[in-house]
């Protein structure tokens, strides 16, 4: 019995990769991957979260253009304390001026490292608020958004608004996998866990009238949970259709391994566009 392939690795698509280099595909590969790297790296401990991103090359000059997501944490309307006031440091590592600053000195980095005369970075932000998520949907979600709730659901009022750009298709597979994997990652307490999957599936679920994609899964599977004698627990979701063996369909799949308190989780997502 024959092992099963990776779903994109016999569809046509658009290749990441457009124009004329001397670089072998081994070396390309490597660099991409480490340009890639740093650029995600500029996205840690904001609101912005790496979509997408094409590298083209030509001659001397390499353009790598980026989509980012942009989400907001909070609501306008919420009220600010003075304590609040007070650590505003803290708050703005989150803000678009912090993620400028990191892509222009990793400009800067990517051209010492690929030798080229001119690195130029475009840019593509897509910003969300909580008040573009449908009102049936917010009201279904209303539970995990009020404000008595806002220390153990921190990630409810950005998760709504990035499943509805995926629900949309407006954003990829690299999003959500990088949203579940810091909240599993940060959910260390007992039935945490439970509380954050129960979460996604009633988002997905109050969000599927809305969809213009075909369908989505994800994947979760590994010491998640507090069960006895660190035992493994798998656990799925499926929207839709996911035609994995139909080769004329476009599928996003995404891979991710992380590491929480009980043990090792991998997280596996597929998206039929």
């Amino acid at each position: 019995m024959a092992q099963k392939a990776h779903p994109t690795i016999l569809r046509p698509g658009n290749n990441l990769y457009q124009g004329c280099t001397h670089w072998d595909e081994p070396k390309f590969f490597y660099i991409f991957k480490m340009i890639q790297k740093l650029i995600e790296s500029c996205c840690l401990g904001t609101t912005h979260y790496l979509d997408k991103i094409k590298i083209n090359r030509c001659l001397g000059l390499i353009l790598i253009e980026t989509d980012l997501v942009h989400l907001h944490f909070r609501s306008k309307r919420r009220l600010k304390s003075r304590r609040y006031k007070e650590n505003q440091i803290i708050n703005k590592k989150q803000s678009w001026t912090v993620v400028a600053c990191r892509m222009q000195s990793a400009a800067e980095l990517i051209q010492k490292f690929t030798g080229t005369k001119k690195v130029t970075l475009r840019v593509n932000r897509l910003k969300t608020y909580t008040r573009s998520v449908p009102k049936p949907a917010r009201r279904q979600m209303a539970y995990f958004t009020k404000s008595f709730n806002h220390i153990r659901y921190d990630y409810a009022r950005y998760g709504m608004q990035l499943m509805y750009l995926l629900i949309k298709n407006k954003a990829s597979a690299a999003s959500l996998t990088r949203f579940l994997t810091q909240n599993i990652c940060s959910r260390q307490r007992r039935k945490r866990h439970y509380q954050f999957l129960a979460y996604i599936k009633q988002g997905f679920q109050a969000l599927q009238e809305y969809k213009k994609i075909q369908g989505l899964k994800i994947q979760i599977k590994g010491r998640f949970t507090h069960k006895a004698k660190g035992r493994s627990r798998i656990w799925k979701y499926q929207m839709g259709q996911m035609p994995i063996s139909q080769l004329n369909k476009t599928i996003q799949a995404e891979y991710a391994q992380t590491q929480t308190g009980y043990g090792s989780v991998g997280l596996k997502i597929w998206i039929c566009n």
